[in-house]
């Protein structure tokens, strides 16, 4: 029986890994085509992750009609799809010049200057757009290393580093030696990127609970110990697909020296504020079927065991 489920697991990791490696040979804006319809499946068939946006766009945006909330939900999970695509596709396609992404607004030269400080800066990419793109712009910038968790599947593992050591960016795992290696990055005066949203495991020293529009969410003490320790600078950036041009563009802005407080509590809520702005200013681009608000542990207690259907 462990055998079947042991072959079972490596024909799906297979099926899972060649299907990938086909995004790869797609064009870019096609990749993300596929992923806009397979968005739109998702909201079809009522799945898990549109259960989760209601539950969220509800508790961030009670102010707006159930009706307007519920074309929220359809846009964003036809966003989330296509710039899951297209990250895929970035993964396993060849190495290039993202030609898709626009920087027209000096985002560029934004980062030098912060660079400049010669402390180091951190990339803060919540979970909004594609936060791959941001990878090939930041080492244009300084070099760059970016902290991920590693994913179940051991396969996709591999193809997730070995495509973002393509755009030149050293990708580490969340644990004691990659903590070391963002530590060596900051103090080279180089860049280190950080998804801020990330719901930490545990409590303690790894996170904190912080209000996130108005509601308590766990959020990680992980970035505001980095600034106190070596005074680096805190970009918020995403990278959002514009529909009218068919391309990306980037959002972004410098971090609350708040982040940096010695309180660890007025730090998350300074660091939450900042994806906050985010969230509110591109409300479809937020990947609102993430389970934020629940606290590990306390799953009796989560919105979204509590509340079951949120549709109009």
């Amino acid at each position: 029986m462990k055998r079947q489920s042991t072959l079972a697991n490596t024909l799906r990791d297979w099926v899972l890994v060649r299907l990938i490696s086909v995004l790869g040979w797609l064009p870019f804006r096609f990749a993300g085509v596929l992923g806009a319809g397979a968005g739109r499946l998702v909201y079809r068939f009522d799945r898990r992750e549109v259960h989760t946006a209601r539950v969220n766009l509800a508790l961030c945006f009670p102010e707006h009609s159930a009706a307007l909330r519920e074309q929220l939900v359809r846009d964003n999970l036809v966003e989330t799809g296509r710039s899951l695509a297209q990250m895929l596709r970035i993964w396993s396609g060849q190495p290039r010049d993202w030609g898709e992404i626009v920087d027209d607004d000096g985002f560029l030269e934004f980062g030098r200057d912060l660079i400049a400080r010669g402390r180091g800066l951190i990339f803060t990419m919540p979970h909004m757009g594609n936060w791959e793109l941001l990878a090939y712009l930041a080492t244009r910038i300084a070099p760059a290393t970016a902290l991920y968790r590693p994913p179940r599947l051991v396969a996709i593992d591999g193809l997730m580093r070995r495509g973002r050591e393509r755009s030149g960016i050293a990708p580490v795992p969340t644990d004691r030696q990659g903590l070391k290696a963002l530590h060596a990055a900051l103090q080279r005066g180089e860049i280190v990127g950080i998804l801020p949203d990330q719901v930490p495991k545990a409590g303690g020293a790894a996170g904190v609970l912080a209000p996130f529009f108005g509601h308590p969410a766990l959020t990680m003490t992980l970035i505001s110990r980095l600034v106190r320790r070596h005074g680096s600078a805190v970009l918020f950036c995403c990278a959002v697909y514009d529909r009218v041009e068919d391309r990306y563009r980037i959002r972004y802005f410098e971090g609350e020296p708040a982040i940096g407080d010695k309180c660890s509590d007025l730090a998350a809520a300074a660091l939450n504020r900042g994806v906050e702005r985010l969230a509110r200013e591109l409300p479809a681009h937020y990947q609102w079927t993430y389970r934020r608000f629940e606290i590990p542990g306390e799953r009796k207690n989560s919105p979204y065991a509590r509340r079951r259907s949120t549709r109009v």
